[in-house]
Order: C-alpha cells, then structure tokens, then sequence
C-alpha cells in the first residue's frame, strides 16, 4: 500500500482536528502543532488519512471513511498521545488489558469482535496502531499502516 504512504507524505494542510477510533472528527487544536490530509483510493473505496505532527513530537494518523468516521488510527513518537481521546470508546478495553499484562510489559494487543489495538513501545519510543474491523474499506491493509 504504498500509495497510502506516498498519498500522506504528500497531503496537503488542514485544520487541527481528531476524533477517538469510530467517532466523527472532533478539533484538538493544541494537541497539534500540524496536521496533513490525503484522499486515498484502494480502487472500490476511498477513505481520508489525516496526520498529526504533535507537540510532543509524536506522529498521529486517522483513517477517516467517507461517512466522516475514524475506522484507524495510528501513532509513533517519543510520547503517547493522550490514548482516551484517540481510542474513544474503545480506550478501556485496552487499560484493562494492559492491568491483566502487568507495567512490565513492552507490547499489549487487544483483539475483540468490535475492535484491534496493539500498542508496543518504553519511555522515549511508543508505536501502536488500532482500528475496526467492520469499518474497513474494502482493499485497505492493516499490516500497511504505518
């Protein structure tokens, strides 16, 4: 899916908004120092990438659909996002995951019927990636998710 790739690195410049995964976009304008936007085509379907360059220095990345709902998202950067707003309903399925997994845990993946999130990462370097199976785009790949 590099066309993904090459489709964000390419965005133009929008307004500083983000929703929490299966939300509407919502505005978080000091979260944001920018924010990038892409129309991405998998050939039946077209979806929106919206990416985030934070303060903190981390990198945020929405996959908005056509009907304006967040069905992805994925994040890197020497700091977590503010992982209850960007997770939305689906933020405490993961933190009680991460309480069954113990603090000493580097990885945490939550996989349920309405929702996938991994998150890996220790103090200076966090990835994670979460998204809703059923809101999917015909053609679009989780594994190409940055």
């Amino acid at each position: 899916m590099k066309s993904l790739l090459a489709a964000v690195a390419a965005g133009v410049f929008s307004g500083g908004s983000w929703a929490g995964l299966g939300a509407a976009p919502g505005h978080w304008p000091a979260q944001a120092a920018a924010a990038r936007s892409a129309t991405v085509s998998t050939g039946s379907s077209s979806f929106t990438v919206v990416q985030h360059q934070l303060d903190s220095g981390t990198l945020v990345q929405e996959f908005v659909d056509g009907s304006g709902m967040v069905f992805a998202v994925s994040w890197s950067g020497p700091f977590l996002p503010d992982l209850k707003e960007l997770l939305g309903v689906h933020f405490d399925a993961m933190a009680a995951q991460g309480r069954n997994q113990g603090a000493q845990h580097s990885r945490l993946a939550v996989q349920g019927s309405d929702a996938v999130i991994v998150s890996t990462g220790h103090m200076g370097g966090f990835e994670g990636r979460a998204w809703l199976p059923s809101r999917l785009p015909p053609g679009f790949d989780v594994r190409a998710m940055p």
